[in-house]
């Protein structure tokens, strides 16, 4: 399903999509946070087939560590995996296996688990970069942006129009229907 969902899109970084759609959906999430997967596996493919796959958006994953110790270890393999552009894959997965909140399952059996069936996720560079200046400047960035624009939990959303500033996105629900209502209200369509 996770090769199906990001195949043949283009990552590169945080990024999701093409380089130049008009504008960016940004979102914050913590890989605990069981509100974030209920987006992820439900209204995250219908924001992909039809705003990142139509170049409409694209989209960036900025990860979050505040619900506890295995909420920094996901993160930080997250941060590893985007450095060979499959953040956005292992995060997937990540969220499709989520367990209780700290309860000490992202171990380190898990997180190889994952990464080991994260498509084209290269293990031992993913073990090499793990502790790198460049991913933890990843999830330094992340916690930046989000003391920035004022975030305090997540799921977080914000769309930002070509260069303009991030204007977040109210939602009523995480549900496919509420996420798009509000993306095309974001984007002057209705």
């Amino acid at each position: 399903e996770v090769e199906q969902l990001f195949g043949d899109i283009p990552q590169q970084g945080v990024t999701l999509g093409q380089t130049d759609a008009p504008a960016t959906l940004i979102e914050f999430a913590d890989l605990q946070c069981p509100f974030c997967a209920e987006y992820t596996t439900g209204a995250l493919p219908t924001v992909i087939q039809d705003y990142v796959r139509t170049g409409r958006l694209k989209m960036q994953l900025r990860l979050l560590r505040f619900i506890g110790p295995d909420s920094e270890r996901g993160a930080d393999v997250a941060a590893a995996a985007t450095l060979q552009n499959k953040g956005w894959d292992f995060s997937d997965l990540f969220f499709r296996n989520q367990g209780e909140e700290n309860s000490g399952y992202a171990t380190d059996a898990f997180l190889e688990g994952l990464a080991r069936e994260t498509p084209g996720l290269e293990v031992e560079q993913l073990n090499s970069d793990l502790d790198s200046a460049a991913a933890q400047r990843l999830v330094s960035q992340a916690e930046r942006q989000a003391n920035t624009l004022g975030v305090s939990g997540t799921p977080a959303f914000f769309v930002q129009k070509g260069n303009g500033a991030p204007q977040q996105l109210q939602l009523r629900s995480l549900d496919a229907n509420s996420v798009t209502a509000a993306i095309d209200s974001a984007l002057g369509q209705q």
